[in-house]
């Protein structure tokens, strides 16, 4: 008789259950696991090696041998061959791989399934509003992040073009994650004689718009929505613009959650993704060829022109006239978690044997 997913009980030491579909009441502790019918684990990967944050030796005492099925869990964008290398030092046999992030180049395995975790998983902490103003005092938001090179980019252009004052942006040393501790050769290449602003932060941002009074990390999950309620347009830069390694974050889905137009800095492609899933982008108002450019900084470059582009349109009818697509693609957004989650049960299921 086939499983049904909702009947199963299964294992797991942290959260990883709940990013193959699994709800709270399912998870179960070890003795309770291993008196099912079907032994099922939920385990994160590379819990075995010193030099990654997972890294747990408690994890390394688990009996996973006894389970049926096990299955990890990267909410990372490590490769396939990474992860499947690091799954045959553990001795599991039988396993399925939830992955995050997609290399381009690798070819299927069909032991792996994607899920965009980071855009589903804000979901859980930010409920939806309905807020849609009809005046706003800037045109755009940008909170840059971590420091990484196609930020450096979006921030030289920021001051150089003279918009820094047509919008709110931060760019902070407060977070994990800095890539680099200057600006690129490519990059700096393009603004002769201009210094990089940094740490910036708009001086017109009113601390009462943050998302916390403290701001740290954590912020990253949370939407800011009396910035978003004081801008008509979000200049967005991804964890990955460049390469070919796709990682679809929480600040778009943030962009599609709150209804907002939006410019992406990202890798090639990148937006052709979102087309593929449902979603409706601005092709139609401003140039959105960008996202097929492979060169990066001529990518970064045509992308900041339709910043400037916008900046110089009626920004308040455009987004009355775009409304119904915000409207589409925040119901998109909701409608396309649930079939992932069917996907990640179905998954499950078809290989319980």
């Amino acid at each position: 008789m086939k499983l049904l997913h909702d009947s199963l009980k299964v294992f797991s030491p942290g959260y990883q259950a709940t990013e193959w579909g699994f709800d709270y009441p399912q998870i179960v502790d070890l003795a309770t696991a291993l008196a099912q019918p079907y032994k099922i684990a939920v385990m994160p990967v590379f819990y075995s090696l010193s030099n990654k944050h997972e890294y747990n030796t408690e994890f390394m005492q688990l009996p996973l041998h006894e389970f049926d099925l096990v299955l990890f869990t990267d909410i990372e964008w490590h490769s396939k061959k990474e992860l499947i290398d690091w799954i045959n030092t553990t001795g599991v046999t039988n396993w399925l791989l939830h992955v995050a992030g997609v290399w381009l180049d690798e070819p299927a395995d069909s032991r792996v399934i994607y899920r965009p975790a980071w855009s589903f998983n804000f979901l859980r902490w930010n409920p939806p509003r309905q807020d849609f103003p009809t005046e706003r005092p800037f045109a755009f938001e940008c909170l840059l992040g971590a420091r990484r090179e196609h930020r450096d980019f979006v921030m030289l252009n920021l001051q150089q073009s003279g918009l820094l004052d047509r919008g709110i942006v931060t760019y902070r040393d407060l977070f994990v994650g800095h890539w680099i501790d200057h600006t690129p050769k490519r990059v700096a290449d393009q603004f002769a004689g201009l210094e990089l602003t940094y740490p910036y932060v708009s001086e017109h941002l009113d601390p009462a718009w943050e998302v916390k009074p403290h701001m740290d990390n954590s912020v990253s999950g949370l939407v800011p929505w009396e910035i978003y309620n004081r801008t008509w347009f979000s200049v967005v830069c991804e964890t990955l613009a460049q390469g070919r390694v796709f990682l679809s974050a929480e600040k778009i889905a943030k962009c599609l959650q709150a209804r907002r137009l939006f410019v992406v800095f990202a890798i090639p492609g990148f937006l052709q993704h979102y087309r593929d899933w449902g979603f409706e982008t601005f092709g139609d108002v401003i140039d959105e060829t960008y996202d097929s450019e492979t060169d990066d900084v001529v990518r970064w470059r045509r992308a900041f022109e339709q910043v400037k582009s916008l900046c110089g349109q009626d920004l308040p009818a455009l987004l009355q006239k775009l409304q119904p697509r915000l409207d589409h693609n925040h119901h998109r957004l909701y409608a396309l978690e649930q079939e992932k989650r069917q996907q990640l049960q179905e998954f499950v299921i078809n290989h319980a044997k």
